[in-house]
């Protein structure tokens, strides 16, 4: 098979650390003949920001593979010199944005009277190479407290990442007998090991989708409340480095004159104001809490009918709805529905489903994947044997348009959570051709069996397309499609607030009847052991059809919106925890400041659920999204939503494959990637009119009412 560009290499582990070292030569090379050849005078676009624009475009592929190790490679050898490697380049990075010569050349490019008739986005790249420059400190600090700021921020990147490392180390769980597992399907054990082999004794790990079987399906009351507060009460150790990034983060915002580092923050964020931000969320909290009560008032009554029926130990009655019971009863009431997700799973197997959803790319956005032959994706062109390739065309021209992999199962020492991972950003070449870019979905799916295949609930149909974790499926699209001059502003690298909502859009598909009709497929159809091992667990029962049965999927979408409330709330309380730890404005706030306390009081207030036995818990503590860049940010899920909602209902609802829609959606958002300074403005244009932010909780409103 011929490939149109060269795939990308893995670097070996002896490779790391001398390739960063090349990287950083040739930025510093750059920058000192920049600096030798240019004065304030004389500096211009062309002769200061270009230069260094196209070495990091040469640069960025080396420099994403290695970033994607510390994700993906199951060697912790590995992840080791990547943290050599990053250091080595967060001190580079460190000196360059300390360099007031070159601070002043950019400043004097800003100023000269030609940057007015650049294209917008080589104004916006000046612009943003700026802003690093002030956030480091260029005409605010003086020198010795610049040396102390650039201290600080490295020991701030160093505590960040000791917290991933022991979050994606983390290798808890808790040990179950199979009659305390009563009611966790038999698949889901067979993940698992037994403690003392005939013992009846299973060690259930928090990862590897073992909390979330245990708390969706365990019949013993008492069995999900252990579960879910061991998982709660995990990586202690966490909490004390993510209480000295706070006050780090707010101290160093303070000495750049900003109020708090929300301020500091949000300047690089499409809301430009914490205001805005405040205000948007105060409003989704008012109209989204009643829906979340209604949905507590329903769990809560099939709770209670549930456990006057039942011998077990009806834990603490009289108190509120307790959080452990929060998933089994929810699956419970949508079984009342005819929903039985367990089912549904049985019909969308991990791989299948995935490839699936590129034949939904392939009809509306007119993209062909070929499958690159395992016999070359070998040796370094692979960093681990589960891993798929595909090449991407054009359909209407048969042009290339980049690589995109598929690395979706959990294995050891991987990232826990579910992403889309860039590894090569397209841009233009010098000489005018196109690099084009190399992107991997990579998620943390439960692992097969002999007998069973990675099944998906319809909520992790949900996460391929795009689902609450940092970048999936549709980001990846997003990534593959852009067209940008620079690897800066290349695909979805843009403010998350505004970055999500591409993605966030193509969750509507999820919920089509005939897309989910087109996705599913019986797993045991796909091999003869699938099948053996089904029919020993359902003995004389006939073989499960190819399709789901008639019910199943327009049930499933009749109730999409079944506990969508508490879904929305919990992003709203993380998104206000994360705004109010990050508005301390004084060291005293910060002395004062229990963010434990804070975390559980917000969950509480806001989802409406009873937290009182959680409260020495740190499950703040094991969310990666406010130490991985997420920080001030969480709130662009909900803030997306709203945005994509309004594209969906404008564009989409009455005809959802329409061609003519799809291409200027590709056109008019997908392909400028970050490229564009104002993207409410682009938006508007797009839609046509002023954006609609409250479109979520309408949507909601609306489709609650018509249940």
């Amino acid at each position: 098979m011929s490939l149109p560009q060269p795939l990308p290499r893995v670097p070996s582990t002896d490779e790391i650390v001398p390739i960063m070292q090349r990287i950083i030569e040739k930025q510093n090379s750059i920058r000192n003949l920049i600096l030798q050849t240019t004065t304030p005078d004389t500096a211009t676009f062309s002769n200061v920001m270009l230069p260094l624009a196209q070495v990091e475009n040469e640069v960025q592929g080396e420099h994403g593979m290695i970033e994607m190790l510390q994700y993906g490679s199951p060697s912790l050898t590995t992840q080791g010199a990547f943290d050599e490697a990053r250091k080595m380049y967060l001190e580079a990075s460190g000196l360059w944005t300390a360099d007031v010569s070159f601070f002043k050349l950019l400043q004097a490019a800003k100023e000269e009277p030609g940057f007015d008739s650049l294209d917008k986005e080589s104004q916006h790249l000046l612009e943003k190479e700026l802003l690093c420059y002030k956030h480091a400190g260029h005409g605010i600090l003086s020198d010795t407290q610049l040396e102390g700021y650039r201290t600080v921020r490295v020991e701030i990147e160093g505590l960040k990442r000791a917290f991933q490392q022991n979050l994606a180390r983390e290798a808890g769980g808790v040990n179950f007998t199979v009659e305390e597992l009563d009611g966790v399907p038999r698949e889901e054990l067979a993940k698992w090991k037994e403690e003392i082999p005939g013992a009846g004794v299973f060690f259930i790990p928090f990862v590897n989708g073992g909390t979330r079987a245990v708390l969706t399906y365990a019949r013993c009351p008492e069995t999900r409340r252990r579960m879910f507060l061991a998982n709660n009460r995990k990586l202690k150790e966490n909490q004390p480095l993510f209480e000295e990034i706070i006050k780090l983060r707010s101290q160093q915002a303070r000495l750049l004159n900003y109020s708090t580092h929300a301020d500091f923050r949000i300047e690089t964020r499409m809301a430009k104001s914490v205001e805005w931000v405040k205000e948007f969320l105060n409003d989704l909290q008012m109209s989204l809490v009643r829906y979340g009560r209604e949905e507590i008032a329903v769990l809560q009554d099939r709770r209670m009918k549930d456990l006057r029926t039942s011998e077990h130990y009806i834990h603490r009655l009289e108190k509120g709805f307790p959080p452990w019971d929060e998933q089994y009863y929810k699956r419970l009431v949508q079984e009342e529905f005819e929903v039985d997700q367990h089912k549904v799973s049985e019909f969308f197997p991990l791989e299948q489903t995935a490839i699936g959803m590129l034949g939904i790319f392939t009809s509306l956005l007119g993209l062909r994947f070929d499958p690159i032959p395992t016999d070359i994706l070998t040796g370094d062109l692979i960093w681990h044997d589960t891993v798929q390739g595909f090449s991407v065309w054009d359909m209407s021209d048969n042009g290339f348009i980049g690589y995109l992999y598929f690395d979706l199962l959990w294995r050891e020492n991987k990232y826990r959570g579910n992403q889309c991972v860039n590894i090569q950003c397209g841009y233009q070449r010098p000489d005018g051709t196109r690099q084009f870019p190399s992107t991997i979905l990579m998620c943390s799916f439960p692992t097969q069996t002999a007998t069973s295949c990675a099944l998906l609930k319809h909520h992790q149909v949900v996460t391929l397309f795009h689902g609450k974790s940092i970048v999936q499926l549709g980001h990846g699209i997003h990534d593959l499609l852009a067209r940008t001059n620079y690897t800066h502003f290349h695909g979805y690298r843009l403010p998350p607030d505004f970055g999500e909502m591409p993605s966030t859009l193509l969750e509507n598909w999820c919920w089509m009847e005939d897309v989910l009709h087109q996705l599913s497929c019986h797993y045991t159809t796909l091999d003869a052991n699938y099948l053996k091992g089904w029919r020993e667990q359902h003995p004389g029962e006939p073989d499960p059809p190819k399709k789901p049965p008639h019910g199943l999927i327009e049930n499933l979408v009749k109730h999409r919106y079944s506990h969508k409330g508490l879904y929305y709330l919990h992003q709203l309380s993380v998104s206000i925890f994360d705004l109010q730890i990050h508005s301390v404005k004084t060291d005293e706030d910060i002395a004062n400041l229990n963010i434990q306390t804070l975390w559980y009081d917000l969950r509480e207030e806001i989802e409406g659920m009873d937290f009182s036995d959680c409260r020495d818990g740190f499950e703040f503590a094991s969310f990666s999204h406010l130490t991985a860049g997420y920080d001030v940010c969480y709130y662009a899920y909900s803030c997306c939503n709203a945005m994509a909602q309004d594209v969906f209902l404008s564009k989409f609802a009455d005809d959802p494959h329409n061609k003519a829609n799809w291409e200027k959606y590709r056109r008019g958002i997908l392909e400028y990637g970050g490229s564009q300074k104002d993207l409410l403005g682009m938006l508007e244009a797009f839609l046509g009119r002023p954006v609609n932010m409250n479109a979520l909780g309408e949507r909601l409103s609306r489709a609650k009412n018509q249940i």
